[in-house]
């Protein structure tokens, strides 16, 4: 293919072919930008003119289009023939690895998410700063097209909050603490709501030593968020704050002892005695939100510790889930967390387990649909009535996090170990052997443990304390069904009216109930998904000439896929499916087929080419990832803002197509899908 070129899309609109700009004119630049988010695939004439046209194409505008394509090809010259026709569209050529600024961006930043698991900083570096020298502005700024900045320009910011992020990182590990500082503090300011761009910024900040600064930080972030928005920070930001305090703690115990033991000066070791260059390098501090840090390094007991996160000022509904987990409405007399005379229950309901052992409650569900919330509130809910006054302990396990990788049990216990009194020097270095200290930290009290966003069984046990007067909270986007002598919960979608509820928290009474029916209709187009909701009504208090019609046309327009700073719900969807094994996660993306229809093994079995018994046990794995729903034996259903993500992540180009394969596996199957209906 004759031509060398190359497409900028991270700024204005940039053309080169053989090193020449290559001047493109408006409407054209913008057939080409549409052509360019979508290389290498085919677009359809009428899909252009739907996009170029805002949806509102006139009359003739199939012809306009190619007119445009053959005067796209006479600019690129030498290059014309790379955007080639075919019967259904056109499609531009280009190899993705050196041609498109988009693209190459992508491979470094995948690159250095790559290097950052394995811990090459150096190499971290390098490759964010490659990536992040490709940005020229705000992208597509010459471009005007509603649809591509919609859809498109959300996703390539969102990139490069991250690569700034990891970029920061290595900084940080490198030892540029200045550098960190001044690229998080342009980062912060673009993004206001970003709560992970503000919690490496007071990071780094406590490490250059201005921890004044890192606080007012977290204070300026809390004002907007919930000033704004109406949301607390999250636990990362929490813990960041709880950091930054405690640095001060301890910068006055080292002087005090200084002052004790003139001529000497404390030094920072390892697990092993030696100095340590990096202080959080192989622990898991960034998971425990570590209140008594100081008292920790010190080497001190530690006698109370009140590390809960915070309960969300909207919290509404699961009246019923909470009357379950905590029995009888007041907390007073039998229940399934209290017991008689608001005594702890310290083992699984039905289990068939015995007392003395520790209690386990697992909180399961989709992404989205209010684990964490539910579990919080039950954990103050608990504290409230008396119950574990002195020992609250927190860890964010990360499992599903887009952002950051899964803690892993060996670091979260070297956290919990240090926020316990140990000190560094003491924790062993191997799992099991931190496993056991931290049993017997606890032996003899009586401690809650909430481990947040849990992956599977084997993350969970090293970190289940042996005490019956224990109590641990988990939450997971999984069954964690092989998990001992455990109280499960399965977590649903909001009730109707628990949805109009949150939209009345979140935006107010009298605003719902002026548009009573287009609430229920935002509540209907949200799947009554907690998540869901809370983002769309955040989305309609930053939009204040919209109405809640308004808001309902934006949501059906696909509003989902955005969300309120790096709170999207398709984020949340897509870190479940990634964790997917390969054959669940084809027949996830092939249900898109499955609209308006009770799935059934027979009908996958049909339509993904597989055997019976292969195609139950791939929905019965995602019954257990929570990501397929089933009301009866051998009948499975999506929930709908699911479907409307497997249809995106769909190997098929269009809707039409599924419908063309969704009537073909239903003659295939002899009509089994309509006879198990």
């Amino acid at each position: 293919m004759a031509g060398k070129v190359w497409f900028g899309l991270m700024g204005s609109l940039e053309t080169r072919v053989a090193d020449r700009p290559v001047p493109v004119p408006p409407r054209v630049r913008s057939l080409l930008a549409i052509l360019l988010c979508r290389s290498n695939r085919t677009v359809g004439v009428d899909e252009l003119a739907e996009i170029l046209w805002n949806g509102e194409p006139p009359r003739g505008a199939s012809g306009t289009v190619r007119s445009h394509v053959l005067r796209l090809r006479r600019l690129l010259g030498e290059a014309g023939d790379r955007v080639g026709t075919s019967r259904s569209g056109y499609k531009i050529h280009l190899n993705p690895c050196s041609e498109l600024d988009i693209m190459v961006f992508t491979e470094l930043h995948e690159a250095a998410r790559t290097a950052a698991r394995n811990r090459d900083w150096p190499q971290v570096s390098r490759n964010t700063n490659a990536a992040l020298e490709l940005w020229r502005g705000a992208p597509l700024a010459d471009v005007a097209c509603d649809r591509l900045h919609r859809d498109e320009v959300p996703g390539w910011n969102q990139a490069r909050v991250e690569a700034v992020d990891l970029a920061a990182q290595a900084d940080l590990r490198l030892g540029r603490t200045a550098e960190a500082v001044l690229a998080l503090q342009r980062l912060a300011a673009e993004n206001p709501y970003q709560e992970s761009v503000h919690a490496l910024l007071m990071e780094a900040l406590v490490a250059a030593g201005r921890r004044v600064e890192a606080i007012a930080v977290y204070r300026r972030l809390r004002t907007v968020l919930v000033g704004e928005l109406g949301i607390e920070p999250g636990a990362q930001v929490a813990a960041a704050h709880q950091r930054a305090i405690a640095a001060g703690a301890l910068k006055v115990r080292a002087a005090g002892r200084a002052r004790a033991e003139p001529g000497t000066a404390p030094v920072r070791t390892d697990r092993a005695g030696r100095p340590d260059a990096d202080p959080h390098a192989g622990s898991a501090v960034t998971s425990v939100a570590p209140a008594a840090v100081h008292a920790a390094a010190a080497g001190d007991e530690v006698g109370v510790l009140h590390l809960l996160p915070a309960e969300l000022p909207n919290f509404v509904g699961r009246a019923t889930e909470l009357d379950a987990l905590l029995g009888g409405g007041a907390l007073h007399g039998g229940g399934a967390l209290l017991g008689g005379g608001g005594a702890l229950r310290s083992w699984g309901t039905g289990s068939g387990c015995r007392p003395p052992s520790v209690g386990i409650t697992v909180i399961e569900g989709m992404a989205g649909v209010g684990k964490t919330s539910l579990a919080v509130r039950v954990a103050h809910e608990l504290v409230r009535a008396g119950r574990f006054a002195d020992l609250q302990l927190y860890a964010n396990l990360r499992s599903f996090d887009p952002h950051q990788d899964r803690a892993e049990p060996t670091d979260v216990l070297d956290g919990l170990l240090r926020v316990l009194g140990v000190d560094a020097s003491r924790i062993p270095s191997r799992m099991d052997a931190r496993a056991a200290l931290f049993r017997d930290r606890l032996h003899g009290r009586e401690a809650l443990l909430l481990l947040d966003d849990a992956l599977d069984e084997q993350q969970i046990r090293p970190l289940i304390p042996s005490g019956p007067g224990c109590l641990v909270l988990v939450t997971s986007r999984r069954s964690l069904a092989g998990l001992d002598c455990t109280t499960p919960l399965r977590l649903g979608t909001f009730s109707a009216p628990e949805s109009l509820d949150l939209l009345d928290a979140v935006l107010g009474a009298e605003r719902v109930g002026a548009e009573p029916e287009a609430a229920m209709r935002v509540a209907d187009l949200c799947g009554h998904l907690p998540r869901a909701l809370a983002l769309a009504a955040y989305r309609l208090r930053t939009r204040p000439a919209w109405s809640l019609a308004d808001l309902a046309g934006h949501l059906e327009d696909g509003g989902f896929a955005a969300g309120v700073g790096d709170r999207s719900l398709w984020a949340a969807f897509r870190s479940s499916y990634r964790n997917l094994p390969a054959l669940p996660a084809r027949v996830f993306r092939l249900l898109a087929a499955g609209r308006d229809r009770r799935v059934t093994a027979q009908w996958v079995a049909a339509l993904a080419g597989l055997d019976v018994h292969t195609a139950r046990a791939a929905l019965e794995l995602l019954v257990d990832e929570h990501l397929l729903l089933q009301n009866a034996p051998g009948r499975y259903r999506m929930h709908d803002l699911l479907y409307a993500f497997a249809c995106e992540l769909s190997e098929l180009s269009d809707l039409s197509e599924l419908s063309e394969l969704s009537e073909l596996s239903e003659r295939e199957t002899g009509g089994l899908a309509r006879a198990s209906a």
